[in-house]
């Protein structure tokens, strides 16, 4: 390969050429064949190198006052406004996600106004959660924790991008450098996002190495990475099996990593929701998963009713729903094999094909499919029925009872959210009560009467969930300013005089005059 050809990366300010250890193309599903454009993979002396200018850039960068953090993600979200039309064209182009109304009326925005109250979080600081016990001397706030290593997803290529998404403004407003990892469906998005970063970093004056874009690396590499003692946290977002990797590495390292992996978001359905409205629920179920193909980490998977005759009007409503929506262009001929082999799992272990097949329709295309099994065979055979089929396709499950239900509904696995459909009068209150604990403990995110599907961006929402769909489930990976503590850590400054302590808890109020505790009352 002629190394002139290749696409180049980002180390310390500066595009260079990697030192390569292979290379790969990025799949346009549209038009089922491989784009022009050659991505390197990185060999560990581009890592290292990386790690090397992030360590100094983070010495750097904690010297700076707070405002500088928040004027570059500011002026970073005017840059890549300012590239609106470039980056959703590549979006499009490398994912096959439609221009609109998806990319450019709801992600693009979405990345925007993140970007936005990533900023003000870092100018206000209330996540540093500043304390004062001035009859002690003792004070404490949170400081961020180095350099940050972020592992983007397929489906989100603007608002969970590498250098665009919720790990990189948290890890940023935490006054981390990330060292940021394209994912090889989208790397030009990457790359274009990185081009505006450096030039929005130099505008600012900050550290040339506080933004640098890697394209590939070996998986080995990925783990010694996570596990460095250089590296602060790393953030990923991905499959279930590449994220148990990187959490095993990182963790026996002593590492922080936060993992948002595989989810099911069960959905539980109530005899008197679907006595009300099973066509109006139907019609919810199959925007859902036919959305953007069914590509969300939020798709409900598991779909549990009781089978009397409104829950077979219901399943013949859906599978027809789902017939009239036709084949869907899926992210990737990766994603569409595994979506493939996930339905073909679900047949094998009992499951009815409702609507819909386990064959794909094209090298990245596939029909919403709709599979049915009962919740005796779903308690037989737990692990064998509980998988993901990431896609258009979900798994509905016909319980005889609601105790029985209530006993399928316990074996769903952790999961990133969950719904139930309560009827609009009271007819469900006893249902509602006995299910409630079961999806509370079971999901970050419960909602009432809408699908999980649909996240806002906003300081309330949890965006996490018990293992396996994350980890650790305490945080969230939306929500500012709380998302931003995955990336930092508390000290404690014991008796210090106050010319030595940091601004944010001398006794004079620091610029700005965030919200700080001081003896036992939160004062601005």
């Amino acid at each position: 390969m002629n190394e002139s050809k290749v696409e180049p990366i980002l180390v310390d300010g500066r595009w260079r050429p990697a030192t390569l250890v292979g290379t790969y193309r990025a799949f346009d599903p549209t038009a089922a064949r491989q784009r022009e454009a050659v991505w390197p993979v990185s060999g560990w002396a581009d890592v290292d190198a990386a790690l090397e200018a992030a360590v100094q850039a983070y010495a750097d960068l904690a010297r700076r006052p707070v405002a500088e953090l928040a004027a570059f993600l500011e002026r970073y979200a005017e840059r890549l406004e300012a590239r609106a039309h470039d980056l959703v064209a590549a979006a499009h182009a490398e994912t096959g996600l439609a221009v609109t109304p998806r990319l450019r009326d709801s992600e693009l925005p979405r990345m925007l106004d993140t970007l936005r109250q990533a900023a003000a979080a870092a100018r206000e600081q209330t996540w540093r959660m500043a304390m004062i016990d001035s009859a002690t001397n003792i004070r404490a706030a949170c400081f961020g924790l180095g350099p940050v290593a972020i592992f983007p997803p397929a489906n989100f290529p603007l608002a969970y991008g590498c250098l665009t998404g919720g790990d990189f403004v948290a890890a940023i407003a935490a006054g981390n450098p990330v060292i940021a990892k394209a994912h090889p469906g989208h790397p030009t998005v990457s790359k274009l996002a990185a081009e505006e970063a450096m030039a929005a970093v130099a505008e600012i004056g900050l550290p040339a190495a506080t933004v640098q874009l890697l394209h590939g690396i070996e998986n080995h590499d990925g783990e010694r990475l996570v596990a460095d003692p250089r590296i602060g946290a790393t953030g990923f977002t991905g499959s279930e099996a590449a994220g148990r990797t990187l959490f095993t590495a990182a963790s026996a390292a002593g590492k922080v990593i936060w993992v948002e992996m595989g989810s099911i978001n069960p959905v539980v359905l109530l005899p008197g929701a679907l006595a009300e409205r099973a066509a109006e629920i139907a019609a919810d179920l199959t925007t859902s998963v036919t959305s953007s193909a069914g590509q969300f980490c939020t798709k409900p998977g598991l779909v549990f009713f009781v089978g009397d005759v409104a829950g077979e009007a219901f399943v013949q409503e859906v599978a027809s729903r789902f017939m009239a929506v036709g084949s869907q262009v899926l992210l990737g001929e990766g994603g569409c094999q595994r979506l493939c082999a996930g339905i073909e799992r679900l047949l094998a272990a009992g499951g009815r094909l409702v609507t819909g097949e386990a064959a794909a329709t094209g090298p990245a295309a596939h029909v919403p499919t709709l599979v049915e099994v009962s919740a005796a065979d779903l308690i037989a055979r737990p692990d064998e029925l509980i998988v993901e089929a990431f896609g258009n396709a979900t798994l509905v499950v016909r319980c005889a009872s609601l105790a029985e239900l209530m006993q399928a509904v316990r074996l769903a696995k952790g999961s990133l959210g969950a719904s139930f459909y309560a009827s609009r009068s009271n007819v469900d209150a006893a249902a509602v009560a006995a299910v409630l604990p079961l999806l509370l403990a079971r999901a970050g995110r419960v909602v009432e009467n809408r699908m999980p599907t649909g996240l806002t961006v906003t300081p309330p929402m949890q965006h996490g969930g018990p293992w396996p769909s994350a980890g650790p489930p305490f945080f969230s990976a939306v929500g500012l300013p709380w998302s931003i503590l995955r990336f930092a850590r508390r000290i404690c400054f014991d008796g210090w005089t106050e010319q030595r302590l940091p601004e944010i808890v001398r006794d004079a109020p620091p610029a700005g005059s965030p919200w700080r505790y001081v003896d036992r009352a939160w004062v601005r």
